[in-house]
């Protein structure tokens, strides 16, 4: 596996919202977001932090965008 140099993950936090209106909001939860730094990826910091999944995982066998780096 040779290791893509724009591949990132970065921890951000989300807010728990809760099931029904009447509970109070959960706990927030730490997740990693993995994104890609190229200019033609289409998981941009952005995207991952709203849910957007690298499908890759810096991976150079499994990128989308090989052909343009």
């Amino acid at each position: 596996m040779t290791k893509c140099s724009y591949c990132r993950t970065e921890a951000m936090v989300v807010r728990v919202q809760p099931q029904r209106s009447d509970r109070r909001e959960g706990p927030p939860k730490r997740v990693m977001a993995g994104f890609c730094t190229h200019a033609a990826s289409p998981v941009k910091r952005e995207a991952a932090l709203n849910g957007g999944q690298l499908v890759c995982g810096g991976d150079l066998g499994k990128c989308p965008i090989a052909d343009k780096l």
